[in-house]
């Protein structure tokens, strides 16, 4: 069996799904781990194992400076998850007010 020296110069990249859900594993292991919570805000390309990503998604992760997991998860998730925005009330109203119109 051949054995590599170094480790391949370019991974396959993984999806945006599979990158969201590597992140999540990272951060769940993280509440459990200590060493490896500081190991991820120290270092959160860690997050992405032995898994490949688009350099935009390299530069994203690398560009995460938390304090604690729960400001790491802020930012990744502003940063890999696309969240709809909620109306604000009066938007929420207005829909219902004309809802009801009909």
């Amino acid at each position: 069996m051949r054995m590599i020296a170094e480790p391949p110069t370019s991974l396959p990249g993984i999806g945006e799904k599979a990158l969201r859900r590597q992140i999540d594993r990272s951060v769940t292991r993280a509440l459990v781990d200590p060493e490896y919570a500081r190991l991820l805000l120290t270092d959160p390309t860690v997050a992405l194992e032995d898994h490949g990503c688009s350099p935009q998604q390299y530069r994203s992760l690398r560009s995460i400076r938390a304090t604690d997991l729960i400001d790491f998860a802020r930012q990744a998730q502003s940063l890999f998850w696309i969240v709809e925005p909620k109306p604000n009330c009066e938007e929420a109203e207005l829909s219902l007010a004309v809802a009801s119109a009909r």
